[in-house]
């Protein structure tokens, strides 16, 4: 039989290098595989890397079935499998992965870290264990936890992960203080713009107040960046949004949170929730409909709650050159936390906890 080499790294390699190429491939997956998380795998057989791949989309094969598609079992059993996360070990849209391994003579799996997800837990480790196939976990566990942490947050802390993200003048406003309703003043520059709808394609939801709604209008899509639309998420207390807000176009799943009525309509669903703990209310729905991340772009108001309830995971802050002298200001970040910048014609803070 005749095996194509897909990619070829030193026999001298580590369990480092190939763990780090199963992480490049599962990156491919990031906004494509919610609520399922990013996994790459890889197979090696003397040196070389014989079979890879990586789960693409939600609902099909995993990143272990593309990786050993087309490998024999004689090979395979002086392979090594790679894998950034454990296997699982229970019927979803696709079979146990964890059952392929063990039915492929694979004797050794050497895999990242353990999947938090109460229905794998350690069980597709043992299953493989059990099965007399060495398994290796830990090879750069931190940066297997990092890569998904969006589903290890979801799993151990019981709700989404929590992005903050605005824009702001060089001295610290997100809009002036007389702004044209529905009418959007962009203090950032293009290329910060297009960034900004990357980020909205790797997220599962957008979250913004009536406020935002009714001030600029927005779609919150991904109109310049290739990508899924996220589930656009309104906090909408007394239901006044207009009834031709761009929100409520049919380009994405809308959820508006208020407090007067629960009635679904195409693609959005006014949800009813308790106007004295609405953030919790929502936080609450979002994970039980398996909403693993939310970014929150604004306002300014909606931004501070969740700052003030410390509801949030990371901070992503774009600083124009542009000086406003007076306006809306922008929220206040509490300190100690590490700051990472990058410098283009804008600046960009990530604040992460």
């Amino acid at each position: 039989m005749i095996f194509l080499l897909k990619y070829v790294i030193p026999v001298h390699s580590t369990h480092n290098q190939f763990m780090q190429r199963c992480l490049s491939l599962a990156q491919k997956g990031l906004g494509y595989t919610y609520p399922n998380p990013m996994v790459g795998a890889v197979v090696v057989c003397d040196g070389k890397i014989i079979g890879e791949g990586w789960h693409r989309k939600a609902g099909t094969p995993h990143a272990e079935v593309h990786a050993l598609k087309g490998l024999s079992n004689e090979i395979l059993t002086t392979a090594t499998l790679y894998v950034n996360l454990e296997p699982c070990a229970h019927f979803g849209k696709t079979p146990p992965c964890c059952d392929l391994v063990i039915s492929k003579g694979i004797k050794k799996v050497v895999v990242g870290a353990r999947d938090p997800n109460p229905d794998v837990a350690g069980k597709g480790i043992r299953a493989m264990q059990e099965a007399g196939i060495e398994v290796i976990v830990g090879v750069l566990e931190e940066e297997c936890m990092l890569l998904n942490k969006r589903f290890y947050c979801f799993h151990t802390k019981k709700r989404p992960y929590i992005i903050l993200k605005w824009a702001q003048s060089k001295d610290g406003f997100i809009a002036p203080e007389k702004d044209k309703k529905g009418k959007v003043h962009w203090i950032s520059d293009l290329h910060s713009q297009q960034l900004a709808h990357r980020w909205r394609a790797e997220e599962h939801a957008i979250l913004v107040g009536r406020n935002t709604i009714t001030q600029d209008n927005p779609k919150l899509t991904t109109r310049k960046w290739a990508g899924i639309n996220p589930i656009r998420l309104i906090i909408d207390p007394k239901a006044k949004i207009n009834a031709d807000a761009a929100v409520l176009n049919k380009d994405a799943d809308t959820i508006i949170f208020n407090t007067l009525k629960n009635e679904q309509s195409s693609n959005v669903h006014w949800e009813l929730v308790d106007g004295t703990n609405i953030l919790h209310d929502l936080l609450e729905s979002c994970t039980q409909k398996g909403i693993q991340s939310i970014l929150i772009e604004g306002g300014a108001t909606t931004l501070s709650h969740f700052i003030e309830k410390k509801l949030w995971d990371e901070c992503r802050i774009v600083t124009s050159q542009e000086v406003l002298k007076k306006g809306v200001e922008a929220p206040k970040m509490p300190s100690g936390f590490n700051i990472k910048n990058t410098v283009v014609r804008d600046t960009l803070q990530i604040i992460a906890k």
